[in-house]
């Protein structure tokens, strides 16, 4: 231990900071007064040769999932303000069907006539005053209140000419067809027959459809397979070719058999979305547990599986219903749908081809098609998207 080397003692004549700084001569002293106090040598640690870190990666997929949410939350409020303005316009339209009778109509909407008062007679349509026709009533009557346009869909008025263009005479806002009919009057009792036409249409082939597709996917077996061949052969055929072939085979169409046709080619789309619920729903531990415990299929059906399906009806009805209007117009302007003459789109729209000079017998009721369409399609998809969140 004598060859040690000893630390310099506190008083040799040289103060500390005459030589060295403060700092160096502390770090200096500490490892001779170690090796006084232990007898060994501290030795230093050796420095490590780590490589240095990497550099930082950007974090693109971080901000590719921002940029994709953001993207999704675009469309999803383009999806709900579409749906929104989609909603406005399908109510608006209702309004119409229900009110068609005050806005164009032959006899007024209340009226005092011979010293009685009629309530109400372009919705009833009394017999007494059917026969005197809008123009008598009102040169006899005591007071009457009339419907905004007096002109009903069915004939033109006294004064009515062939082809009168809009504004031409007064009374006649859209003009007059090539049989002096007013336009405004066919248009606005055109929303309400294809309306009314489209919703019953859907409503039979989502009975029809769903009666099917829920006894395929009960039963099984030869039932399955016999409703499956029927789906089949049904969806081969265009529905307007389909819709066509009926109506031919038809002896006498009416009104009645074009609605069986159109509700015939909307039912396999109805019945394969049941049918495919069905069989899903079947497997789920709780309609295992209901028919363990002796329910029958029809309230299996009825309690468990109906308002699973629910929701996927209401969709298919909402999309289903433009999609009839489109067919409905397209037979009329064929000059193939329901006959007597009913306020028609399509009618009106065909006459466009016998008097090409008449734009509006082709703008007005081709925009309240188009209207139609766009927001009933706008509805079913909003429908859908609050049904479905995976489509959002």
């Amino acid at each position: 231990m004598s060859d040690l080397p000893t630390a310099p003692d506190d008083h040799d004549g040289h103060e500390d900071g005459d030589d060295h700084e403060e700092g160096r001569g502390n770090r200096d002293s500490i490892p001779l007064l170690l090796a006084r106090t232990t007898g060994r040598i501290p030795i230093a640690p050796r420095k490590s040769r780590e490589p240095p870190p990497p550099a930082p990666v950007p974090r693109l997929s971080i901000k590719f999932q921002s940029t994709r949410k953001e993207t999704a939350g675009a469309l999803g409020y383009l999806r709900s303000r579409l749906g929104a303005a989609g909603t406005l316009v399908a109510m608006f339209l209702v309004l119409i069907a229900i009110f068609a009778d005050v806005l164009a109509s032959d006899l007024p909407i209340a009226c005092k006539l011979h010293g009685h008062v009629w309530l109400f007679p372009n919705v009833t349509q009394p017999a007494e005053l059917v026969a005197l026709g809008g123009e008598e009533i009102a040169a006899e009557a005591d007071w009457t209140i009339g419907a905004m346009v007096a002109h009903g869909p069915d004939a033109g008025g006294g004064t009515a000419a062939p082809l009168l263009p809009p504004g031409r005479v007064k009374g006649h806002p859209f003009g007059t067809d090539h049989e002096g009919r007013d336009v405004f009057a066919r248009v606005i009792h055109g929303t309400r027959t294809y309306l009314v036409f489209a919703m019953g249409a859907v409503i039979a082939s989502l009975l029809l459809g769903g009666v099917m597709g829920s006894l395929a996917g009960l039963f099984g077996g030869g039932t399955d397979a016999l409703v499956g061949r029927a789906i089949e052969t049904v969806s081969a055929f265009p529905p307007l070719v389909l819709v066509l072939g009926i109506q031919a085979a038809v002896p006498h169409p009416t009104v009645g058999s074009l609605f069986l046709a159109i509700a015939l080619t909307r039912w396999p789309e109805v019945a394969r979305l049941v049918r495919a619920e069905v069989l899903q729903v079947s497997t789920k531990d709780y309609i295992m547990a209901a028919r363990a415990l002796g329910a029958s299929p029809l309230r299996v059906l009825r309690k468990h599986i109906v308002p699973n399906v629910r929701g996927q009806l209401i969709v298919l009805g909402a999309v289903g219903v433009p999609a009839v209007i489109l067919i409905e117009a397209s037979l009329d302007f064929l000059r193939v749908g329901a006959p007597g003459g009913a306020a028609s789109w399509g009618e009106t729209m065909s006459e466009f081809r016998d008097a090409s000079q008449a734009w509006w017998l082709l703008a007005f009721p081709g925009a309240f098609l188009f209207a139609t369409i766009v927001a009933l399609t706008l509805v079913g998809e909003a429908r859908r998207d609050y049904l479905d969140p995976r489509a959002r």
